[in-house]
């Protein structure tokens, strides 16, 4: 049995190359500066139109999505290409439902917002659904 001593281990890296846990060519591509950039931008914007908390919602939301789809539009290294489900669905679904409640905080009625949030839960339920499903065949 072979033991490590803790000095091997310096940093994350080494530690995933190390117990085989990331490819050596793999790299993190930090998105986590678009998030915050949005929602800078959609505050900033709701507050020019006196909506600040749905320009927020507006932000966070193309924040999630713009973090979701980047995988897809970014620049390919040579000989690598995109990878079948490299789009994080469950972030454009949150992008999607925070434009969507941002977007009905400003025009829709408030007689609306019940059936919204159940026609959103019953969808996200039939979404688990499907995709459990699809894990089991």
């Amino acid at each position: 049995m072979e033991t490590n001593s803790c000095a091997e281990f310096t940093d994350g890296k080494s530690r995933g190359l190390k117990n085989g846990l990331t490819e050596p060519g793999e790299q993190d591509r930090p998105y986590g500066f678009i998030i915050p950039a949005s929602v800078l931008i959609g505050l900033g914007m709701g507050m020019l139109v006196d909506h600040a908390g749905s320009g927020f919602l507006v932000g966070l939301g193309i924040g999630f999505l713009g973090s979701g789809l980047l995988p897809i539009f970014r620049k390919q290294r040579e000989g690598e290409g995109v990878l079948p489900g490299s789009t994080d669905v469950t972030m454009l679904l949150i992008g999607a439902f925070l434009i969507f409640i941002g977007i009905g905080l400003v025009f829709a009625t408030a007689a609306l917002w019940p059936y919204a949030i159940a026609g959103f839960l019953i969808l996200l339920g039939i979404w688990f659904l499907v995709r459990g499903f699809c894990r089991i065949c």
